[in-house]
């Protein structure tokens, strides 16, 4: 069993000052871990978790071998209780009555833990009327009681759950480190691995395994699609969106980081620097984006892809938006969308 700040790479500033806190007792009850996505931002939540509730004699906490952290470990301990978007939605959501049901068990006794964690991951679907209801329970839970929220997109929540919290920052891991950890790890193109994970152990252990693969066919096939234009880009929005919605959003969200390592590779070409681009085996097609883009195209397609990415998680059209953001990247383009 896994204890303390192990496998959560370069989180460890962050993490033992909290796990010291939950040694001695004296954790805020309502914390918002907030960062880049699969960072270990959840494990994190859960090993604070058992860090709070272990009863294991030994100074590192969670000791990872009492039988609450390893009941916790395994998600069967009934003080540690997560929640994620709701099954009976059509939408990815937590909905109202999940947030009730926080409010009806926060009222109950623990189980048999010194302290009981809940965590709410990713925060930022609670909807509205869900996020107010929990709102009394966020700000004065029962002695005993804390709540963990994970966001990769904190600037998306209300400021009335923003101020109920103590906001943990994590980081994305730098890349020398995560080189480094993935060479241990044997992973050919390391390096390239690591760059385009941004920081990301977890998404650089997605592109490790055949995701380079996955990652440089959908390149080609989005360039080929704005190279198509129009007539190409209407039917690839309406097979983006084919579906369930959870699932074409994982897919469109792929797309969007797609495009936007283009566009940032072709910013820093435009500010004169072409160490540390993502798209570093297709340099020509960057210069070409740079070339056409430089300086204000990159500005107003960094605004459409700000403006996607929080689209992606409202109840909007998704083959419309699709349509929008590719045809004012094609427009935008011009002739160096055809580049090789």
């Amino acid at each position: 069993m896994v204890s303390g700040v192990e496998e959560l790479l370069g989180q460890e500033a962050v993490l033992k000052p909290l796990l010291l806190a939950a040694r001695e007792q004296r954790l805020h009850h309502c914390y918002l871990f907030e960062g880049p996505p699969s960072i270990g931002k959840h494990t994190a939540a859960v090993r604070l978790g058992m860090a709070a509730a272990c009863t294991g004699n030994q100074e590192l906490v969670p000791c990872g071998s009492c039988p609450t952290c390893v009941q916790m470990g395994k998600g069967l301990h009934p003080d540690l209780i997560e929640i994620g978007p709701d099954s009976t939605k059509k939408t990815s959501v937590i909905s109202r009555q999940q947030a009730r049901e926080v409010v009806r068990q926060v009222g109950l006794r623990r189980y048999n833990a010194s302290w009981r964690t809940f965590v709410i991951d990713p925060v930022d679907l609670l909807q509205p009327a869900a996020a107010n209801a929990l709102l009394k329970t966020l700000e004065e839970p029962p002695a005993g009681t804390g709540f963990i929220l994970v966001t990769d997109r904190a600037s998306s929540l209300l400021p009335t759950v923003l101020s109920r919290t103590q906001r943990v920052r994590f980081r994305p891991v730098p890349e020398a480190r995560l080189v480094a950890w993935l060479e241990e790890r044997g992973v050919d193109q390391a390096r390239r691995v690591a760059r385009l994970a941004q920081g990301s152990p977890g998404r650089a252990l997605t592109l490790a395994d055949d995701g380079l693969a996955a990652q440089d066919a959908l390149r080609s096939e989005v360039l080929e699609v704005l190279a198509g234009g129009v007539v190409a880009i209407v039917p690839y929005a309406e097979k983006m969106v084919r579906g369930n919605r959870t699932l074409w959003q994982s897919r469109v969200g792929d797309l969007l980081d797609t495009l936007e390592g283009l566009v940032r590779d072709a910013a820093l070409v435009g500010a004169g620097r072409t160490e540390g681009l993502l798209n570093e085996d297709r340099q020509a097609l960057v210069q070409a984006w740079s070339d056409a883009l430089w300086p204000r195209g990159i500005q107003i397609l960094q605004r459409a892809l700000s403006q996607a990415r929080e689209q992606l998680f409202l109840n909007v059209n998704g083959r419309l938006m699709i349509e929008t953001l590719l045809s004012r990247f094609a427009a935008a383009l011009g002739k160096a969308r055809r580049a090789a």
